[in-house]
């Protein structure tokens, strides 16, 4: 990934995928697989939304963070496999629905099929997680090989990651491991829109009409 453009093909693949066994392997350690994921779908409180989950290609991420410019969004890399990932989950799923964030994004990027592919089974998964966890924000399931991801979408390898957009799709914050809610919090309503007065904000003086 480092080498320069005039560096043979076979080259840069046959480093890139060295470089990326490695990061897997790392990234499995740091998560402390397999997951404590649930065995099954415990029942959904009343008005719980269910998470939109779908396999989506490099392209279909790419669009995805494209259609939600125009406001901040916290985009989350996890899987089920990673005991980190899911112990967060309720975290995530709890301040995606405060008020102070109202109007930010929150969208989850599953990397579970590079485990157990792009099946049935890997669905159902990251389904119950989300589930258990009271996740209501859409997930993509990636399907594709690793490097494209790690390099189209500047990723350091371990999970959870975590990233902060802002409306204009340019990176303000990031999180390896588990994110601060506080930090996370405070990103998001910064970059919200002032739709109310502060204490730094005084309301106008009332105009004197006579």
């Amino acid at each position: 990934m480092g080498q320069g453009p005039g560096a043979a093909l076979g080259d840069r693949r046959g480093s890139a995928a060295f470089a990326l066994g490695l990061i897997l392997g790392s990234t499995l350690a740091a998560c402390d697989a397999p997951s404590r994921a649930p065995a099954s779908t415990p029942a959904r409180e009343a008005g719980a939304v269910e998470a939109r989950v779908e396999f989506a290609d490099l392209d279909k991420i790419h669009a995805t963070l494209l259609g939600l410019r125009g406001r901040p969004l916290f985009v989350n890399f996890w899987a089920t496999w990673c005991v980190p990932c899911v112990d967060e989950l309720p975290d995530l799923a709890a301040l995606a629905r405060e008020d102070d964030v109202a109007g930010g994004g929150f969208l989850g990027i599953s990397l579970d099929a590079w485990i157990t592919g792009n099946g049935a089974e890997t669905e159902d998964k990251v389904r119950r997680a989300l589930a258990a966890a009271g996740v209501g924000y859409p997930n993509l399931i990636y399907r594709g090989d690793q490097d494209p991801l790690i390099e189209g979408l500047d990723l350091p390898g371990p999970i959870p990651y975590s990233v902060l957009y802002d409306g204009q799709g340019k990176r303000v914050a990031s999180w390896t491991g588990p994110a601060a809610i506080e930090e996370v919090r405070r990103a998001i309503a910064a970059g919200l829109p002032r739709t109310r007065p502060t204490a730094a904000d005084p309301p106008p003086a009332a105009s004197d009409h006579r």
